[in-house]
């Protein structure tokens, strides 16, 4: 691929993942805008459980465009739940089929979630570690979506719950957020974003094994002016993938001085810019 402008104008080389939910294409509309997203969107994740309600050839189809794309893609956790519920538990004997199916369909990543069902803490390596055997990259998420629980999950035990998904393999976790971004986990009622905890998790688990739901745009400036274009967000919406990715790159007015602070310094020096240029 050449990027239009790649010689006039920079964007970082080294970025974080952007991980998209998606629950509106079909075959063709997917194959569209992959193609307008290549190199920028880098999971797509089957939202929900809407992974049940595609015709099965349908489906192929679509995660078919996306891998010509190269663009992997994820079910999502809430589907593997409800697949746990049917099956009545976690365990391989009820589990296997439901695996081998959704690999065969073309998944190549797996959400692991408890953010409805309960999953005991002592469980999560063993189910990690079973999706992998069966062929997927495992994404793990920490969080409930009810605020009501989710508030019950301390600081301390959400990096521990992380750090031992990592250790059993996963590739990365996410914070939970939901769709919204709002009351859960680290996003306050009104959707903003709190550092203080951010901080501390991203301290222990490292920013790159770290995945921020961040689906408002206002939290994805905040996050990349804070930890930079290496930073990992999910639960971007397909019409918002180039909106963040401008936003990573220091290619909108809300992130040009943060992102570019060089360029920005240097050229406003030579020009002597007044001093709320500095």
């Amino acid at each position: 691929m050449t990027r239009a402008f790649e010689k006039q104008v920079s964007v970082p080389e080294q970025t974080g993942i952007i991980m998209v939910i998606e629950k509106e294409f079909g075959p063709a509309g997917a194959k569209d805008w992959a193609g307008a997203v290549t190199g920028l969107a880098n999971v797509v994740k089957c939202t929900f459980g809407t992974g049940a309600l595609y015709d099965e050839d349908v489906l192929k189809q679509k995660l078919a465009a996306y891998a010509d794309a190269g663009i992997s893609t994820m079910i999502g956790g809430t589907l593997t739940e409800v697949a746990i519920l049917d099956a009545g538990g976690y365990d391989k004997d009820r589990l296997g089929g439901y695996l081998e199916y959704a690999k065969g369909l073309g998944f190549t990543h797996l959400e692991f979630s408890d953010g409805t069902i309960y999953i005991p803490d002592e469980d999560r390596g063993k189910i990690i570690r079973m999706c992998i055997d069966a062929g997927f990259k495992v994404i793990s998420e920490v969080g409930k979506k009810d605020p009501k629980k989710d508030e019950k999950i301390t600081l301390e035990q959400r990096t521990a719950l992380m750090k031992q998904d990592l250790v059993d393999g996963s590739e990365m976790v996410i914070i939970e957020a939901r769709e919204s971004g709002k009351g859960i986990g680290v996003m306050g009622k009104g959707g903003e974003v709190d550092f203080a905890e951010l901080d501390a998790i991203i301290e222990a688990v490292g920013l790159d094994k770290t995945m921020i739901e961040a689906p408002d745009k206002s939290q994805q400036q905040n996050v990349f002016m804070r930890y930079g274009p290496a930073a990992n967000i999910g639960n971007v919406q397909p019409r918002d993938v180039l909106s963040a990715a401008a936003l990573r790159g220091g290619l909108r007015g809300d992130t040009i001085s943060a992102l570019r602070k060089e360029q920005w310094t240097q050229y406003h020096a030579s020009v002597k810019a007044p001093e709320d240029y500095a």
